[in-house]
């Protein structure tokens, strides 16, 4: 009985991390000017000398981001935050950022 009752909760809390991972959003928050905080670990899709583009990934959701010019590039599984305008140039959910990533 007690071997049932640990397996039980067990399955009960997987599906809650499950779930909540699933539902995590990597948009902090926006402001009524459309500036919005991501934060997420960061994966880079390109970078090099003049140009750091990737997605910052928060559970099952993540969204374009190209990085400000003469920052620092983050590691890849890194977690950043960073403020950011939505570019529409770039495709939905994606975003320009307005300083260096954190």
């Amino acid at each position: 009985m007690v071997v049932f009752l640990v397996a039980a909760v067990a399955v009960l809390a997987a599906a809650v991390v499950g779930v909540r991972g699933l539902l995590a959003s990597p948009i902090v928050s926006a402001a009524p000017d459309g500036t919005a905080i991501l934060q997420g670990t960061w994966e880079p899709y390109s970078c090099d000398a003049h140009l750091c583009q990737g997605y910052v990934q928060a559970g099952g959701r993540s969204v374009f981001v190209v990085l400000a010019a003469g920052c620092p590039r983050p590691q890849r599984a890194a977690e950043i935050t960073v403020t950011a305008k939505p570019d529409p140039g770039l495709g939905g959910g994606s975003y320009q950022a307005a300083g260096c990533a954190h």
